[in-house]
């Protein structure tokens, strides 16, 4: 079964809840505005006539309040920041990350952006203009002039990439070495507009956060939450994630959706598209993220900066479906992905960064794998030119799935990733990738997907 939204990743491959509760920078509250009138048998029928055709008469002639405009070039408005600290969290990883910045310009700050395009800064006019740059910027002003920042986003994925892509392009990847000796990112946005908003995608994110916060590093993990123009996000799915490992929430969403319902900014003051923030966007989303460590350094004392290390037994979510989760390719090997027989796959397209070891057929025929893992994925590449043709997926024999590789009339080539084998305990199987040749008998394996 094919997990993912399709049409927001190709978006974004072309241009590629609660309240807080300790009140972080917000305050919640509900009003009621409905009222209890009773009326007893003894009112007469005139005046209770009278009454309402009176009120009615008002509600007409009243004017409706009139909506400030929000001038966007001028970043968020207050209202705005209280709502996007949509969940406060545990800040002491956060306190002291900033307290060992602080401690020493040579200690430097390792900054990663793990999302999809918008956290790579696609709907920016300059990587300059990006939210992840003028995070960086504003840090060097602010905190410590030594920062890193790894990046690590890829326009038109999700997290059920992400949760087997963190192993190889996060947690080994090596950091610039610093006075204290510290490896390893310090603070990780994580951001996944491409998820849909269903139990699926919390699983996915379950077993990503885990993995974060499991890092040696300790690092501070933050959840990031875009929106699309109609309000469309995942929040629902992220949210319980991040209140269950006490992870800071960052609401994108909830602070610029009211003001778009309400007509006080308008969508295309924000994006050039359904999705992607432009300038200002990325600005208020920087802005976000600053006002967060603003408030932690406000509030250091009572924080405080002991971090507590991840502990492996911490009860999961969903059940960390995905522990353990990698990617096997031509270059990446893993004990657990053999290729027991390439057949017709011998090329090697390099098609899409990262995926440039990929396994490729330009005559249809077929290849063999011998997969060890409990749940099993791959990663293909769509074409708009009418040569990628279908490859039929076998498990042990039996056939799971049929692989669409061709995009016809579409704006691009992507990489798509698709869930092809779940089972209930990690075993050995076969799997065969068969093309059938023809007119159109090209296939791009770009990635396998275990965990």
């Amino acid at each position: 079964m094919k997990h993912g939204n399709g049409l927001l990743k190709r978006l974004l491959a072309c241009t590629l809840a609660v309240c807080t509760c300790t009140a972080f920078m917000a305050s919640c509250g509900s009003g009621d505005s409905s009222s209890d009138a009773s009326s007893s048998a003894e009112t007469s029928a005139p005046e209770a006539d009278s009454s309402v055709a009176e009120t009615t008469t008002a509600a007409e002639e009243s004017e409706p309040e009139p909506v400030t405009p929000i001038d966007v070039e001028q970043g968020a408005t207050d209202e705005m920041l209280e709502r996007a600290y949509l969940y406060n969290g545990d800040l002491s990883r956060l306190a002291a990350v900033i307290a060992r910045a602080q401690e020493s310009e040579f200690n430097t700050t390792n900054i990663c952006y793990f999302g999809d395009s918008i956290s790579a800064g696609s709907g920016a006019t300059s990587g300059a203009k990006s939210y992840g740059t003028l995070f960086k910027k504003w840090w060097e002003e602010n905190i410590s002039i030594n920062v890193q920042v790894q990046q690590q986003s890829i326009g038109a994925t999700d997290s059920y990439l992400a949760v087997h892509r963190f192993k190889g392009d996060v947690a080994e990847v090596d950091c610039l070495p610093t006075l204290d000796g510290m490896q390893g990112p310090q603070i990780i946005i994580i951001e996944y507009i491409n998820d849909e908003n269903t139990p699926f995608y919390k699983e996915t994110m379950d077993s990503l956060v885990r993995m974060a916060l499991s890092l040696e590093s300790n690092p501070a993990v933050i959840i990031l939450e875009p929106t699309c123009d109609n309000g469309a996000s995942p929040q629902d799915q992220h949210i319980e994630v991040a209140k269950h490992y006490n992870v800071p929430f960052i609401s994108y969403h909830d602070a610029v959706m009211p003001e778009i319902e309400k007509g006080s900014i308008k969508w295309e003051e924000i994006s050039n598209d359904t999705v992607h923030p432009n300038n200002p966007g990325h600005a208020m989303i920087a802005q976000m993220l600053e006002g967060l460590i603003n408030y932690t350094i406000d509030n250091m004392d009572t924080i405080g900066t002991d971090v507590t290390p991840f502990d492996p037994e911490t009860e999961s979510l969903t059940g960390d479906k995905y522990a353990n989760a990698d990617r096997a390719d031509r270059v990446r090997t893993i004990d657990t992905v053999v290729c027991v027989d390439e057949g017709s796959f011998t090329e090697q397209s390099a098609k899409q960064w990262p995926y440039i070891n990929d396994y490729a057929t330009f005559s249809g025929g077929s290849s063999t794998w011998e997969i060890t893992a409990q749940n099993i994925g791959i990663a293909y590449y769509k074409t708009t030119n009418g040569l990628t043709g279908k490859a039929t997926i076998t498990v042990d024999g039996k056939e799971v799935t049929t692989l669409d590789g061709d995009f016809p009339g579409g704006w691009g080539n992507y990489t798509e990733v698709e869930s092809i084998y779940t089972g209930d305990k990690t075993e050995k199987h076969t799997v065969t990738v068969t093309v059938p040749e023809g007119e159109a008998d090209d296939f791009y394996i770009l990635s396998w997907l275990v965990s």
